[in-house]
C-alpha cells in the first residue's frame, strides 16, 4: 500500500562523525504526498539514502509492515 514509517532513525556517514539524521520518527500513509524541503545540510539527502538503502542507519525503516534490512 506504499505505507513508510521511520521509528528513532539515526545516521552519520562515519562512525567518529556526529549523526545528521537524530532519532528521526515520522509516518507517511498510503496514498499521501509529501516533500523533503529543508536548507543545505538539514538531510535531506541523507534521509532518501536511508531509505533506499545507501547507507545503514540505527533505528527501524518500516515499509507496509516489513523492515527494511529484512529485505534483499
Amino acid at each position: 500500500t506504499g505505507q513508510i514509517k521511520f521509528e528513532n532513525v539515526s545516521f552519520s556517514y562515519a562512525k567518529n562523525l556526529p549523526n545528521v539524521l537524530k532519532e528521526l520518527t515520522f509516518e507517511i500513509k498510503s496514498g499521501e504526498k509529501i516533500g523533503i524541503v529543508g536548507r543545505t545540510g538539514a538531510g535531506k539527502s541523507s534521509i532518501i539514502q536511508t531509505l533506499f538503502r545507501m547507507a545503514e542507519p540505527s533505528g527501524q525503516i518500516i515499509i507496509d509492515g516489513i523492515h527494511i534490512k529484512d529485505l534483499s
